[in-house]
């Protein structure tokens, strides 16, 4: 009975490790989309964006997703958790 208890609890950590790494990619994935996507409208519209405040995780990679750009630079606004990005034209 002890085995399958702990069988089945690590089982479900397993579980949950996965869940987490996969929800963890998907937002790496929707944030990088968006850095792209907003990209292409500063660069249309010649007007710099801020985005809402956001976790120094996700502004990395807001920053890094954009780095090579030609065309938009990022850069950080605000204190503690109210930090957001700002994407502008080179």
């Amino acid at each position: 009975y002890l085995m399958d208890k702990e069988d089945d609890e690590m089982n479900y950590n397993l579980k949950q490790e996965r869940k987490n790494k996969s929800d963890r990619e998907k937002r790496i994935k929707t944030l990088e989309d968006l850095a792209e996507k907003l990209a292409r409208t500063v660069e249309r519209t010649k007007k710099s964006v801020t985005l809402e405040p956001m976790t120094a995780y996700e502004r990395k990679i807001i920053h890094t997703r954009l780095q090579d750009s030609e065309f938009v630079k990022t850069y950080s606004i605000g204190e503690n958790d109210r930090r957001r990005v700002v994407i502008a034209k080179k």
